[in-house]
């Protein structure tokens, strides 16, 4: 048996953290699919790019702060989950600014969470305006796989806590609602096969001999 099996997934279908009710479970036929051999090698490589992403080991920060006259909503730190979960988190910012009087916004930063929390201000009528040091096609965010990977170096297991979990399955579930009413050519987001290699398949998987 091939231990280096892959294992065929929806790449917007497996949220982990026990959202067990958004996974996919791949049929017979699709357990039986047959990969054609990759071919790697160092000259294949068309270019390599690096970026920075924000984390913190307790997970995002996603609340209000009150600074003299100004109320700021912070919504940070999303590490290697950025593009999952800020329409989510986006969304939730946009509900912490709307219990305000203020109908003028300030995003700070215009990568993949300072857009979409900025769309999801304008969507409740709000004036907003962008600070960044940076726009694309020079940000992080403009240079990401921006797959659909909610837990992808969100937070240490240690410094989890039921407030923090019960906020992170809130914004992955509206994240992934708003996702799919996105999909299309339009704006470039597409449901497509995903892969992992395990080092020996899960105990209740089906697969062939090599």
């Amino acid at each position: 048996m091939d231990r280096r099996s892959m294992l065929k997934t929806g790449t917007m279908g497996v949220l982990g953290l026990g959202l067990g009710g958004c996974a996919t479970t791949g049929s017979s036929r699709e357990s039986s699919l047959v990969l054609a051999p990759v071919r790697v090698s160092w000259d294949r490589i068309i270019r390599t790019t690096v970026g920075l992403r924000p984390h913190r080991p307790s997970g995002f920060v996603l609340r209000a702060e009150r600074l003299d006259a100004k109320t700021v909503i912070h919504n940070y730190g999303h590490g290697g989950s950025g593009m999952s979960l800020s329409w989510g988190t986006g969304f939730m910012a946009a509900e912490i600014a709307e219990q305000q009087e203020e109908r003028r916004a300030a995003v700070i930063g215009c990568g993949v969470v300072g857009l979409t929390t900025a769309r999801q201000l304008q969507r409740r009528g709000f004036d907003v305006t962008i600070y960044a040091m940076a726009v694309p096609p020079d940000t992080t965010s403009n240079m990401s796989l921006a797959g659909f990977t909610p837990t992808s170096g969100l937070v240490e297991t240690a410094q989890r806590t039921r407030a923090w979990d019960a906020q992170f399955r809130r914004a992955v579930e509206i994240a992934y609602k708003q996702l799919q009413l996105l999909v299309g050519p339009k704006y470039g987001i597409t449901w497509m096969n995903g892969y992992s290699m395990r080092a020996a398949p899960p105990a209740n998987a089906s697969v062939r001999p090599t």
